[in-house]
């Protein structure tokens, strides 16, 4: 079963911006999606953090957070789905998309 979509019902829910989804199901043998998503804040950073760490899972060996309630960058990974929650700075320094750039991708409509 896919995490996806409860956890883009999540971002959206929880007014994050400018997501991207990526397909690394031909690239990457653990994991089929990666998301990359902006909180305008840190409260909103750390309520939506709250909110996937709170998403059920099906298989709990393949859940797993990093970051807290003081980090610009949260990392969550549910079952088959990385998440990549940032703040807009941290997300402009590090500017992940220019890593996966030419695998398949969407963008997310919040």
């Amino acid at each position: 079963m896919s995490q996806l979509d409860p956890i883009l019902e999540v971002l959206s829910a929880m007014k994050t911006v400018d997501q991207i989804v990526y397909d690394v199901r031909n690239s990457s043998p653990f994991h089929d999606y990666f998301v990359i998503a902006t909180a305008t804040n840190k409260r909103q950073l750390q309520a939506t953090m709250k909110k996937l760490r709170d998403l059920p899972v099906d298989d709990a060996s393949n859940e797993h957070m990093e970051g807290d309630a003081d980090s610009s960058w949260v990392l969550v990974v549910k079952g088959n789905t990385i998440v990549h929650l940032f703040l807009q700075e941290e997300r402009e320094y590090y500017h992940l998309e220019k890593l996966w750039f030419d695998l398949p991708h969407w963008t997310v409509d919040a």
